[in-house]
């Protein structure tokens, strides 16, 4: 399958390396990648970790180029794109969490433990941005990304 969709950032950063990886269908490698990128483009690399100011401040045309990403190379499984619709149905981080497998049986999944795979549950992916680094623990801001998907989508109309 291949990337056919330009590669768009408004900070000048190269996706071709998450390309790749997703193309490839590594999955844990591209999260990773996915968290490294999106703290460079929110200057926040030293800090480890996204505030949801950072993603309310994201650049709608790296968001959708990500979004893009994931969503293409996963068939929709993947992607902001699969968790903002699962926002809209739960409306609630912990729900999200929930449908999402960040959370089971009412426990919290340190990164590790999350699956990297196609098996994973719709939304799974990406998560790595939503978790802090070195911490492994999940931070609610997954909740500020649909509104700002939604507003991107809309101002490219």
């Amino acid at each position: 399958m291949g990337i056919t969709h330009q590669l768009i950032s408004e900070v000048g950063v190269n996706y071709d390396n998450l390309a790749k990886l997703l193309l490839a269908k590594r999955w844990r490698q591209a999260d990773e990648e996915t968290r490294a990128l999106m703290l460079k483009i929110s200057r926040r690399v030293n800090a480890g970790w996204l505030r949801e100011e950072d993603f309310a401040n994201f650049p709608c045309s790296d968001l959708e180029t990500i979004d893009y990403l994931w969503t293409h190379e996963s068939l929709g499984r993947f992607g902001f794109t699969a968790q903002s619709r699962i926002w809209d149905m739960a409306p609630d981080y912990i729900k999200f969490s929930n449908v999402v497998g960040w959370r089971l049986e009412g426990n919290w999944q340190r990164y590790p433990q999350l699956k990297f795979n196609l098996e994973a549950d719709t939304g799974h992916l990406p998560a790595a941005p939503f978790y802090k680094a070195g911490d492994d623990i999940a931070i609610g801001w997954a909740a500020t990304l649909a509104p700002k998907l939604i507003q991107c989508l809309e101002e490219s109309f």
